[in-house]
Order: structure tokens, then C-alpha cells, then sequence
């Protein structure tokens, strides 16, 4: 980090989350995966089918590129939209049962690049950043309309 820029914390956790994205994207990498990848995916498991336009909402992922990682997606079969129930100008995105497993390697690589990453702190400040960061997003975060 630059010298002097450390005492700006948000220059600091700017820093710090350019290199922790760093790596995550290494470790999505070696599943053929990037970041908006797993949110796709962890946010079909946990909410279940949803439209493009909810997910887009729901990810903070812009549609336009919303549509090309859901091709990639749809393309490694972890994926596939279906025509929508009720509104046939719409389709669902629904997650695979390969994706669901895919999850899986997700978690596994997360959990390896956490333990990397996050080494020099101990596991009790481990948490209390994750609850620190976690309360941040969550009061930033505006609500959905889910």
C-alpha cells in the first residue's frame, strides 16, 4: 500500500478488496469460474428459479452482462432458463443439479483462499471483520423488490 495511505481507511479496504478479489478470481479461475459466476449460482440455491431481471436486482449485476454469464452458464450446464409460468415474454433461471454441485467446488475454493487470505488475523478477528463488513453491506445495501 502506499506510504501514508493506510491511515485512510477506505483507501485501505479499497486495497485490501482489490487483493482479496485478486485471488478469489485465481481460485474461480481453476474452476473455469469468475466471481459473478458463484453469485449466480448461490443465489438460485438459496432463492430458488427466478427471472433475469430479479436475478440481475437480486446479484447487482447489470443485465447486459447478466445475459452473457448466463450463457457461459447455460453453456457448463449449470444453469438453464425455462420459458416463465405466467408471463411468456419471460424466461426463469433455474439451477442444475451440476450447479448445485458445482457449489461445492466453490465453497471448497473458498474456504482455501479464506484460510490464505485471511492467515495473519486470528479466528476471533476473522469473525469480527465479517460481522464488521457484513453490517456494512447489509446499511449500504438498498432493499430489493423481492
Amino acid at each position: 500500500m502506499p506510504a501514508g495511505a493506510d491511515r485512510w481507511t477506505g483507501y485501505a479496504l479499497a486495497w485490501v478488496t482489490s487483493l482479496a478479489g485478486q485471488q478469489y478470481a485465481e481460485g474461480m479461475a481453476k474452476l473455469g469460474l469468475q466471481a459473478s459466476h458463484a453469485a449466480i449460482l448461490q443465489m438460485l440455491h438459496e432463492a430458488g428459479p427466478m427471472n433475469q431481471n430479479r436475478l440481475a436486482e437480486r446479484t447487482r449485476i447489470d443485465k447486459a452482462p447478466l445475459v452473457g454469464l448466463l450463457n457461459t452458464l447455460e453453456q457448463l450446464t449449470l444453469v438453464e432458463r425455462r420459458p416463465h409460468p405466467s408471463d411468456r415474454r419471460a424466461f426463469e433461471v433455474h439451477l442444475t443439479p451440476q450447479g448445485a454441485a458445482k457449489l461445492s467446488d466453490i465453497e471448497q475454493m473458498n474456504a482455501q483462499v479464506t484460510e490464505t487470505f485471511f492467515e495473519p488475523l486470528s479466528s476471533a478477528e476473522q469473525r469480527v471483520l465479517h460481522d464488521l463488513l457484513t453490517r456494512l453491506a447489509r446499511h449500504h445495501t438498498p432493499p430489493t423488490n423481492s
